[in-house]
């Protein structure tokens, strides 16, 4: 019988808490089987329907929602659940080739090297009527993740490859992929650079949200992945005021100049001197309330979370003028925070997740291929991102080396399938 080798996860009920408490003591147990994951022998995936493909991955990228579930950063309730089927092989992030097609794909992409847009949208699954998300475009949102929904398809609930049982992810070596999830890869992008091309779509997806029209002045929030993508992706469309991003360790001060940051600032740890520096930078000013409570009047005009967290969104909707935008990139699910300047200062929040149809310059383009056409056209910047690749017997190492970022000096990190 014909196997291949693949990371797979499934929660498991009862360690899941016991890795919990012991995570401090032994940071390790969130990349074992007590944190669900393991490496496994599994059958290779067969075509579910005529217009379907078999791909090979090359590279399965690491992304922060990947390292989210190792880093038990998602509430045991999380209604999300619900859009996701176990056991599955994680892994959206891909570049792959394409190894096996049914009757109604296009055969001259057999041997193609591709990405995966790995949505498991209306299209996919095979729902009718789409739902009005995916019928203007905005698949991202698409409202028949679940199961539940049907879909000549039978999918399993799953938002994307790499979250549901029946499709495999690119954390194994081979996967499934709808013909209209398939995206060639030109051959001047290398697999390096094919790689970064769904972070720098998510984050694009979510600049293109705001209206930079009055925007001057930006503060992106975390200088990870994300944010690095999201500075670049505000050059890339031309934006020519001032970014400013945050972010914690030296490492990442090149990589953040490199994508176009006007400034890198590294905040001391004390709340009211952070609050005065970017008050010095506006020309806001603090405004102070008890019990240490604090907020600025004045700020930037446009801020945008990349890291998903109630101390970054807290900080996010203090640090926005009245009337500017605030687009949440992190996936933060669950916080105690501090909502009076959404009311207050009539802030516009933005929710921005996945990729859609884009409308840039009078056209309509999917975000996978304009941020190609960026790359191809030198607008975006994508070269030496790819820090660590490891193959996939190494993955508890491959994952804590995600997870722990500044102490690896990891930017992105993926599994490396390549002979």
């Amino acid at each position: 019988m014909v196997i291949m080798k693949a990371v797979v996860y499934k929660t498991n009920a009862i360690g899941w808490p016991i890795c919990r408490l012991l995570r401090h003591l032994w940071p390790g147990c969130q990349a074992s089987r007590l944190n669900g994951f393991s490496l496994r022998e599994v059958p290779p995936p067969s075509l579910p329907g005529p217009d379907w493909a078999v791909v090979r991955t090359r590279l399965g990228g690491i992304c922060g929602t990947d390292t989210a579930i190792v880093g038990q950063k998602q509430p045991p309730d999380s209604f999300l659940q619900d859009f996701s089927s176990q056991p599955f092989v994680p892994g959206h992030e891909n570049v792959a080739t394409v190894e096996q097609t049914g009757p109604d794909v296009d055969a001259d992409l057999r041997g193609r090297r591709v990405l995966v847009e790995p949505t498991l949208s209306c299209r996919v699954r095979g729902t009718e009527p789409i739902c009005t998300a995916c019928r203007e475009g905005r698949f991202g949102a698409c409202e028949n993740f679940s199961a539940s929904f049907g879909g000549s398809q039978a999918l399993p609930a799953g938002t994307s490859a790499g979250y549901c049982a029946a499709t495999g992810g690119s954390w194994g070596q081979q996967f499934l992929a709808h013909r209209s999830q398939l995206v060639a890869v030109p051959e001047a992008v290398t697999d390096e650079k094919a790689i970064c091309v769904d972070t720098f779509a998510c984050s694009l997806h979510g600049v293109l949200q705001a209206d930079l029209t009055d925007v001057r002045r930006v503060l992106v929030y975390g200088a990870g992945i994300i944010g690095l993508a999201a500075v670049g992706g505000l050059r890339a469309l031309g934006f020519d005021g001032e970014i400013d991003i945050l972010g914690r360790s030296e490492f990442h001060e090149s990589f953040a100049i490199g994508q176009g940051a006007s400034d890198y600032i590294r905040l001391p740890d004390k709340t009211d001197a952070r609050y005065e520096v970017i008050a010095k930078r506006t020309g806001g000013t603090v405004q102070r309330g008890r019990f240490g409570n604090r907020m600025l009047s004045g700020g930037y005009d446009l801020v945008l979370d990349c890291i998903g967290s109630p101390p970054s969104m807290e900080e996010c909707l203090k640090w926005t003028r009245a009337h500017g935008q605030v687009v949440l990139l992190g996936t933060l699910q669950r916080a105690n925070v501090d909502l009076t300047p959404i009311w207050f200062r009539e802030l516009r929040i933005l929710g921005a997740y996945g990729r859609a149809i884009e409308r840039v310059d009078g056209r309509e383009v999917g975000t996978y291929q304009l941020v190609l056409e960026m790359i191809r056209d030198g607008r975006l910047t994508v070269e030496g991102l790819l820090t660590h690749t490891f193959a996939v017997e190494d993955y508890r190492r491959a994952l804590m080396t995600s997870l722990h970022k500044s102490a690896s000096r990891c930017v992105k990190a993926a599994f490396d399938f390549r002979e």
